[in-house]
């Protein structure tokens, strides 16, 4: 059993850092039921499961899985998660099968293996006052499938700016039930607001619905296959252009290596593989002794 307490983890400061953002901010540890040596819930993996025997919360060793908690006034998190604005006051959160809302089948579909009620983050893209150029276009001699088509990608989007940001894709989901409540991070965002102020459900849907939903959720993997293997679809983070596997072969919290192997779609049918290498140092000692 880990001997860690779960708020103390990357995982955790990552989602509860996040939920800072929203007005009012939303402090999950109001809602902490507290530790239950007698928790069931044979659903969860093991080691969540005897965390929170513990703790009454459990964190997963990545945000995708996300953090669980054992809950008190549930209900009361339902409405705050329906109040929750963003900095601009738009509403923060769809909601799935909403009983104040028409039902919305794709957003209810995504939601199919949520416990309880589900509420994703609504993405709305950001785009500055900067007049925008044709010189900004990644092919500027016509729309067409291939290498000139017009597209949506990270690289593209980061130019609509004084100060280039890519654009963050990544969604809270939380699923609230009276036993239990997890929120974590999908890698890609895919429900968004039209001009109209209307929910539409983007085309990285099928990418969430096949790596994070299907491959790391419902099928029963062993827990390494789960967290270090994902599938690549095409996706906006590849220019919907790609499919393929991506194996992390190590992984910590300084240090990761992981092997891609993908092909590509448009403009003929070609294949590779990289092997890349990522991490931080101490090298300069910016770190304060006794710090890990």
């Amino acid at each position: 059993m880990t001997t860690t307490d779960p708020t103390t983890t990357d995982t955790y400061r990552k989602i509860a850092t996040r939920l800072t953002m929203f007005r009012p901010q939303i402090d999950l540890t109001k809602y902490f039921a507290g530790p239950d040596p007698n928790v069931r819930l044979y659903g969860e993996k093991p080691y969540i499961r005897d965390q929170l025997k513990k703790y009454g919360a459990a964190a997963a060793t990545n945000t995708l899985d996300g953090f669980t908690f054992l809950a008190k006034d549930w209900k009361d998190l339902i409405d705050a998660l329906r109040v929750a604005k963003t900095a601009d006051g738009f509403d923060a959160f769809a909601e799935g099968r909403s009983p104040e809302k028409p039902a919305h089948w794709a957003l209810d579909l995504s939601m199919a293996a949520t416990i309880g009620n589900g509420f994703r983050e609504i993405w709305r893209p950001q785009l500055s006052d900067r007049p925008l150029s044709t010189r900004d276009l990644p092919g500027r001699h016509g729309f067409v499938l291939g290498r000139d088509r017009g597209q949506w990608s990270d690289g593209y989007s980061a130019q609509f700016g004084k100060s280039p940001q890519p654009q963050d894709i990544t969604s809270l989901h939380f699923a609230v039930a009276p036993d239990r409540v997890n929120v974590h991070i999908d890698e890609t965002g895919f429900v968004f607001e039209g001009v109209d102020g209307a929910l539409t459900v983007g085309p990285n849907f099928a990418h969430h619905a096949a790596n994070e939903l299907l491959w790391k959720t419902i099928l029963p993997l062993p827990r390494w296959a789960a967290e270090h293997i994902d599938l690549i679809l095409p996706n906006s983070a590849n220019d919907f252009s790609r499919f393929g596997v991506s194996i992390d072969m190590y992984r910590r919290n300084d240090l990761r290596v992981t092997v891609t192997g993908s092909c590509g779609i448009f403009g003929g049918f070609e294949c590779s593989g990289t092997l890349s290498v990522s991490g931080t140092h101490d090298l300069l000692g910016s770190k304060p002794k006794g710090a890990r």
